[in-house]
């Protein structure tokens, strides 16, 4: 999901009040499902005016996406440099920080994970992680086939989200240095292991 960059100053009461509104949002989705939420929840939640809503969104999805927006960049940031790594050393390290930011923004990706409302949401971010990797991982690149790339890809991105999303159900534990190490072996490791044995897949 890429970052939206502007030239434009923005007034800080303006950049205020739309700090207030995404975390009413996100903690009224951390109570319940989005598509019980009303604007009039969040703007008590805030405690802002109802008409100020529609000063700064057009509706509750757009605030939902900028919500999303805001952290998943970094994290796909986080992914792409990883995916440019040879040295096992440095995977675990991505694999870390990777860990350490999700543990930053638990509570982003649990309404990733726990509204049914944001499903599309989800298959957006597997879409952008399983690009990152087939343009930056080289190993899948020499397979030469652009059906394993595409398959190996999304089961990366897949293995991923699934595994942040035990993580984030198990309390957040073990540790991000020692998810780091699973990550590297358990989804990297593997998959990339797995790829010479996908010859057979049609090219």
């Amino acid at each position: 999901m890429p970052k939206r960059t502007s030239l434009v100053k923005v007034d800080p009461r303006v950049k205020r009040t739309r700090r207030l509104l995404r975390d009413a949002l996100v903690s009224l989705i951390l109570e319940k499902d989005f598509a019980s939420i009303s604007i009039k929840e969040i703007t008590e939640r805030a405690e802002v005016a109802y008409i100020t809503f529609f000063r700064h969104f057009e509706s509750l999805d757009q605030l939902l996406m900028e919500v999303l927006d805001e952290g998943l960049g970094e994290l796909q940031d986080h992914i792409e440099t990883l995916a440019k790594q040879s040295d096992t050393s440095n995977l675990e390290t991505e694999g870390r920080l990777i860990f350490e930011y999700i543990e930053k923004k638990a509570d982003l990706f649990r309404i990733l994970f726990k509204s049914q409302s944001v499903t599309r949401v989800r298959k957006k971010v597997v879409q952008n992680i399983a690009v990152i990797f087939q343009k930056s991982c080289i190993p899948l690149a020499r397979s030469g086939s652009q059906m394993t790339i595409a398959i190996t890809s999304n089961h990366i991105a897949t293995s991923l989200l699934a595994l942040i999303e035990w993580w984030l159900d198990n309390s957040m534990k073990p540790a991000p240095v020692q998810m780091g190490k699973v990550y590297k072996s358990l989804i990297i490791d593997s998959t990339v292991g797995a790829v010479n044995s996908l010859s057979f897949v049609s090219k």
